[in-house]
């Protein structure tokens, strides 16, 4: 989840800091560098954001060779101790490093044994000391000899005084290379890298690298040197796109991004599947993670009312270690924004070593997850720069609704005259959608009233609780309201238990015809002295409601998340929170 970055290249140490503003989204606990001068290398670390670590270097620094990171604490408090980049005990390596070293206390009792004396908590640490019981003469001897020690997933860079390169290590976390005119870069993030590089190569697991004034080398753990294919760097959007919040900006953004993710589908080729495999299908899994789970749940919900065929949705790190039925009947539908979510990806390689097809939905073209699957869609969400997930959610259930229409077509069990209705509800969101955010002042209102509940309770029936599912998570990943979601129909099940004076109910219904069954657990809920807010097309007595635009329920929650991500942002924003970097989050999530 850190990020990660080194550069050869004159200038590195401004690119490096540049590099690290960008990366923030992946961490943001601590940061630092390493930037190698007159044979030395400097370190530099702070707690806190980029600003602050920028402050403690000196502005004259110049180095043709740094690394530097961006922290989201797994092992160890967030302190300067713990903040990379580490050195080793002799100072001649320096690291930075995304992952978990999962073998590193048994490496660290053997190197300790040794006289070795740590400083920090971390399990990064470790691979500077490894790196230097093992340097004889040779460099890349060492980094081979340490990436053969390593048991977990990380990508790691490594710069040291023993010569003027830098160096590499991945194992199942995202690492990018990427070449431009003026240096080469080592990134945890594609879309960092095409800031400058023009090509790119996506690093495949149990490589080193070894990057010189010469070239870039890459070599298998057994030394021996292998080939990697460059691709054209993909230019992407920056963070100096905006002022104020991100968030506030990607939900405003909706309506044109709904408009592309349709026209983008179909210029892209649409399902990209025959008829025959389609056929086969026996199930379709819908993995992914969060906000991206999210939109799978409510896709399959919607899909089952037109499909022969089981889908069932499933969060990743549950189908990782779960046992699933999987085949070559099986269609795996996974959904990433980043592409480089890395329960998504472990997913997605289990299913392909069980015989099934793998189908990547994603933001982020050339990321991990698309070279992992057999088949890829983009989502058009344009670039997603706060933490908390908006726009791509409802680019990922669009995009999920067109590919399971268009097998269901292909099956035979949506014919065409349902497909075009649906073709045709799809289209006319945007405008749904602008109507949609011209409600905020009332928004804003409500989420004023709500800032302050004991806890907030999202409700709705079939399509509508995977509405409730993101509307609840977006509210406490960023306002730390505590907030649950559940199917209306399970409140006297047990949940009724809670409802009392200070409890805020979000009652979603998109369905008119489910309008009396939502209507008799808003009964029930105010009876107890709760606060309900209805998020529907139509009023109910006696309750506060945010009116939805008219649409096709098929479609409805595409454009029902819409005023529940602008609740969340407000009510956080009312509570003084950081609503771009929420506290303990990170963006990509790219450790199990």
């Amino acid at each position: 989840m850190c990020g990660i970055f080194g550069m050869l290249g004159g200038g590195s140490v401004g690119r490096t800091v540049e590099a690290l503003r960008y990366l923030e989204y992946r961490g943001y606990d601590s940061a630092g560098i390493a930037a190698s001068v007159n044979g030395k290398l400097r370190v530099y670390k702070s707690v806190g954001r980029i600003d602050r670590l920028q402050s403690v270097i000196p502005p004259d620094l110049d180095s043709d060779r740094t690394i530097g990171h961006t922290r989201w604490a797994t092992h160890g408090a967030v302190s300067y101790d713990n903040a990379h980049p580490f050195v080793s005990s002799d100072n001649s390596f320096a690291v930075v490093h995304n992952g978990i070293i999962e073998n590193y206390l048994a490496l660290k009792k053997q190197l300790s044994l040794r006289g070795t004396v740590f400083t920090s908590q971390t399990d990064s640490e470790t691979v500077a000391h490894v790196l230097q019981h093992h340097y004889k003469t040779d460099v890349l001897q060492a980094v081979i000899a340490t990436a053969n020690c390593l048991a977990g997933a990380y990508a790691i860079v490594i710069s040291t005084t023993h010569d003027g390169n830098l160096y590499a290590i991945k194992d199942k976390s995202p690492l990018v290379v990427g070449l431009s005119d003026d240096g080469v870069y080592l990134c945890s993030d594609v879309r960092c890298v095409s800031r400058w590089a023009s090509k790119v190569a996506v690093v495949p697991d149990k490589t080193v690298i070894a990057v010189s004034a010469n070239g870039v080398e890459f070599y298998d753990y057994d030394g021996k040197r292998v080939t990697m294919q460059y691709f054209d760097a993909e230019r992407s959007e920056t963070e100096t796109d905006t002022c104020g919040d991100f968030m506030l900006k990607e939900i405003s953004e909706i309506p044109d991004r709904l408009r592309q993710v349709t026209s983008g589908y179909y210029a892209d080729g649409g399902l990209g599947m025959p008829r025959e495999l389609a056929l086969q299908l026996r199930r379709i899994y819908m993995i992914g993670c969060g906000t991206a789970y999210n939109s799978g749940l409510h896709a399959a919900s919607v899909a089952r009312a037109f499909s022969d065929v089981d889908i069932i949705p499933v969060i990743a790190s549950e189908y990782i270690y779960g046992h699933y039925p999987t085949d070559a009947g099986t269609l795996a539908i996974l959904i990433s924004q980043s592409g480089e979510t890395a329960d998504t990806i472990r997913a997605a390689e289990k299913v392909a070593a069980q015989g099934g097809i793998t189908y990547a939905v994603t933001n982020t073209k050339s990321s991990s997850l698309c070279f992992k699957c057999r088949c890829v869609n983009y989502i058009y969400a344009g670039g997603e720069f706060a933490v908390a997930s908006t726009k791509a959610y409802n680019c990922q259930l669009v995009t999920l609704l067109l590919i399971l229409a268009d097998i269901a077509r292909l099956r035979g069990t949506l014919d065409s005259a349902r497909h075009q209705r649906l073709l045709d509800s799809v289209k006319a969101l945007p405008e749904s959608a602008e109507r949609a955010l011209a409600d905020s002042a009332r928004i804003k209102r409500l989420a004023l009233q709500i800032k302050d509940s004991s806890a907030v309770f999202y409700i709705g029936r079939v399509n509508d609780y995977s509405t409730a599912c993101e509307g609840s998570l977006k509210l406490k990943e960023i306002s730390y309201i505590h907030s649950e979601a559940y199917p209306a129909g399970e409140l006297k099940h047990g949940t009724l238990a809670l409802m009392e004076r200070g409890v805020t109910v979000i009652a979603i219904c998109t369905e008119p015809a489910l309008k009396q069954k939502i209507a008799a657990s808003v009964s029930e809920i105010t009876a107890r002295g709760a606060r309900v807010i209805t998020v529907a097309p139509f009023t109910i007595d006696g309750c506060d409601g945010i009116i939805l635009p008219q649409c096709d329920a098929s479609v409805g929650g595409v454009i029902a998340v819409i005023p529940l991500q602008l609740l969340a942002y407000y009510a956080a924003k009312a509570l003084n929170r950081d609503v771009d970097k929420p506290r303990n989050l990170a963006k990509s999530v790219t450790v199990e």
